[in-house]
């Protein structure tokens, strides 16, 4: 990302708009609307599409998805399936941003409104995403009472499982990185390595802990740090060593809240309004956009810290329990 678009990024998360979930009175003209995603073994990605279906079908859009497998050229082919079946809108999460630039335009020229979601692209209308920056900043923010319970003196070692393939996670990871550093100066990062599904995050905790056998810190960025991360640790060790380990994550899924009520290793996750708040955002956004409504060109995501004495409520509003 060049220093001009974090500027435009940066000032944008500082703005104006908070999209709320708006339930249309007026007819949605049975708008089709694709969403084309790079990787739906994400947990929240998943929740998301899904959502989108079902939140469409109520205002009485006709909703598709497809997952690229993570190979741009398959997606640019599956948006060109979209262009082609007059989809009125499309929203697209990009293996590649610079890579489907040629085929956004292609829908713009067509008349199709285009969203980002996450990462962004040129020639999108609006972006929703996470603000890395803050989300970072907050993720070690919460991490902190813990941190400092355990380790008073700030010396202790951690890992980290980021998403250093993508530009937000790279600049997320940035931020949790110097926030750690900041903090807890004495503290050692062992080692770092992505993680993205729930597959990745137990196969990576599982290998973090026999590389680093004595290390109880482990930080990372997504739904499948705070699900397989948990899961791995679980695995490993018995229920009264769960407290020895301070594992957090980003993104506050049902599954991850679950996992912190239930006291396991993960201590606390960052919420985003989770899947189905992001799906409904997002078919707001389209049809907003197709009604001719003035939409902001970035949508920020605020972070909301869920550990056991928030879970509770975060559940209610977010997801009904």
């Amino acid at each position: 990302m060049n220093k001009k678009r974090i500027a435009i990024l940066a000032a944008a998360m500082m703005g104006t708009l908070a999209l709320g979930t708006t339930a249309f009175a007026e007819e949605s003209e049975n708008y089709k609307i694709g969403f084309s995603f790079y990787n739906l073994s994400n947990a929240v990605w998943a929740e998301l599409v899904e959502e989108a279906v079902a939140y469409g079908t109520e205002l009485g859009c006709d909703v598709t998805y497809v997952d690229c497998g993570e190979d741009a050229q398959k997606q640019i082919s599956q948006i060109e399936n979209f262009i082609m079946s007059d989809c009125d809108a499309i929203v697209i999460l990009p293996i590649d941003a610079t890579a489907v630039q040629n085929v956004v335009q292609e829908a713009l020229d067509a008349d199709i409104r285009v969203v980002s979601y996450s990462t962004d692209f040129e020639g999108a209308e609006t972006n929703l995403a996470l603000d890395p920056d803050a989300t970072g900043k907050a993720l070690v923010e919460m991490a902190a009472p813990f941190i400092d319970e355990k380790y008073p003196d700030g010396e202790f070692t951690w890992v980290f499982e980021n998403i250093p393939s993508i530009e937000l996670g790279v600049l997320e990871g940035d931020a949790v990185e110097a926030a750690m550093k900041e903090m807890y100066p004495n503290a050692e990062l062992l080692g770092s390595q992505e993680v993205l599904s729930t597959e990745e995050g137990v196969s990576v905790t599982e290998n973090f802990m026999q590389a680093y056998p004595d290390n109880r810190v482990i930080l990372g960025i997504s739904s499948g740090v705070g699900v397989g991360g948990n899961e791995a640790i679980k695995t490993a060790v018995s229920a009264e060593e769960y407290d020895d380990y301070l594992l957090f994550s980003v993104d506050a899924t049902e599954q991850e809240c679950q996992n912190i009520a239930n006291g396991d290793p993960l201590k606390g996750s960052i919420g985003l309004g989770g899947g189905k708040e992001h799906a409904r955002l997002l078919i707001d956004c389209c049809i907003q956009l197709l009604q001719g409504e003035e939409v902001e060109r970035y949508t920020p995501l605020p972070p909301t810290a869920v550990t056991a004495d928030t879970v509770e409520e975060y559940m209610a509003e977010t997801y009904g329990k």
